[in-house]
């Protein structure tokens, strides 16, 4: 047999062909060996199309509801939104402000040295606003150009 399945089976047929060739019909071999695998080949093919639909039912389950879920996490965002924003008001709005972690202090020495400059804060107060109107002017007409 060119296939080692269903060998008790198989020896079970070898002796009814031996004793079929003593009576008027006689069957070869490969008669029953190709009704073996036709057999065979069925069964497997029960079992193909069976693990197939199954498998094909479970992704399609599995499908419906992931599909299910991110219709349901779509629906609930405003929801979530909303909660989240009052949830961060009630818990940072209300809360004691925290101290910064930078600082833009120097120290008694280096203050001492700026200190020294006449009209120091008044200074400081002139290239402040100088600053600001660079900067605002740059914006300014960065805007214009568009």
């Amino acid at each position: 047999m060119s296939w080692d399945y269903l060998s008790a089976f198989w020896d079970q047929i070898t002796g009814a062909v031996a004793s079929t060739t003593e009576n008027l019909i006689s069957y070869p071999v490969s008669f029953f060996q190709n009704i073996g695998n036709a057999v065979a080949g069925a069964i497997g093919q029960i079992f193909d199309t069976l693990f197939h639909t199954f498998s094909d039912i479970f992704v399609f389950g599995a499908w419906t509801g992931e599909m299910v879920g991110a219709i349901f996490s779509k629906l609930t965002l405003p929801f979530q939104f909303v909660y989240n924003f009052f949830k961060n008001i009630y818990s940072y709005g209300f809360a004691t402000p925290s101290d910064p972690d930078i600082t833009y202090t120097f120290s008694t020495s280096t203050m001492a040295v700026f200190e020294t400059i006449p009209y120091w804060s008044t200074l400081i107060m002139i290239l402040g606003i100088a600053l600001v109107l660079v900067v605002g002017l740059g914006i300014f007409k960065l805007i214009t150009k568009i």
